[in-house]
């Protein structure tokens, strides 16, 4: 049997938006308290 090496890379960054990437949410909630500023769409 052959094996092939699969490499994988996750990289977290903060934009610098005023909304998330993939809702309309605002993005300025990094000083809240965790869990407070979700909505049905992000989570």
């Amino acid at each position: 049997m052959r094996y092939k090496a699969v490499i994988g890379l996750e990289i977290h960054v903060q934009l610098s938006t005023r909304t998330k990437a993939f809702c309309s949410c605002r993005a300025d909630v990094f000083d809240l308290p965790p869990n407070t500023a979700i909505c049905p769409v992000c989570t």
